[in-house]
């Protein structure tokens, strides 16, 4: 179901708990109070008990999808009851009217519905337009299971080829965006280890040791040991 006509639906939804408000109403009068004979609250007619207690069932009945579509349209209100300061929502409270009217009338009641029907109704046809769009049937063509968007193409197959070249461009765009970045990345990283390499000091070559050569030692001749013969000791 489009958004247009789900908005539709509330605000139907609405309209229908109002007419049977208002058919509860048909079959009550007023009640006067006694020192001021001011209006105070409604009762059912004596002839008209049970078809005050059907339409009452109805209302109540209605008032769950009511109060669902009152949360969509964003028109929140609230009545007050006097020295107990308790808030009463109009569609969910809306017996209440019948035995407080000071303080909640009737008619404020049914304003509150037909200002919730209006504001469903003006998003019903600001989704009506946007779905008008070709940027709207793109979107919820992409957000469709593969066989409804089949089935939607087979009925209008100029949306589907338009749906199918947009996805073709955007995957294009993304596999060349990807190429880059990845290019990019590439470079960088080689760029960045040719700069470790460059700057990374290159180690002193260490002298080398050949292994130790022994020279024998010279022997050195002994010279004779001299031997003094004494003289002839004169006479």
């Amino acid at each position: 179901m489009k958004r247009s006509e789900r908005y539709k639906q509330m605000a139907q939804d609405v309209a229908r708990f109002r007419d049977a408000y208002q058919s509860v109403l048909t079959h009550m009068e007023p009640v006067q109070e006694y020192m001021t004979g001011s209006l105070m609250a409604f009762r059912p007619k004596k002839t008209e008990k049970a078809e005050a207690a059907q339409a009452s069932q109805e209302a109540s009945q209605l008032a769950g999808r009511a109060k669902r579509a009152q949360v969509r349209s964003g028109i929140s209100r609230t009545f007050v009851v006097p020295k107990i300061g308790v808030p009463i929502d109009p569609i969910t409270g809306w017996d209440h009217s019948l035995r407080d009217v000071r303080a909640m009338p009737p008619q404020q009641v049914v304003n509150t519905c037909d200002l919730i029907v209006g504001a469903l109704e003006e998003k019903a046809e600001r989704a009506d337009a946007t779905d008008r769009t070709l940027v709207g049937k793109l979107a919820a063509m992409a957000a469709l299971p593969a066989r409804v968007r089949s089935i939607v193409a087979e009925d209008h197959p100029g949306l589907g080829k338009v749906g199918f070249a947009t996805g073709v461009v955007a995957q294009i765009v993304v596999t060349v965006v990807g190429g880059l970045i990845l290019a990019g990345a590439t470079a960088g990283v080689a760029a960045l280890w040719k700069n470790v390499v460059q700057s990374s000091p290159v180690p002193a070559s260490s002298p080398t040791v050949g292994p130790s050569t022994v020279t024998p030692a010279t022997e050195t001749p002994t010279a004779p040991t001299a031997t003094t013969v004494p003289g002839p000791t004169p006479k």
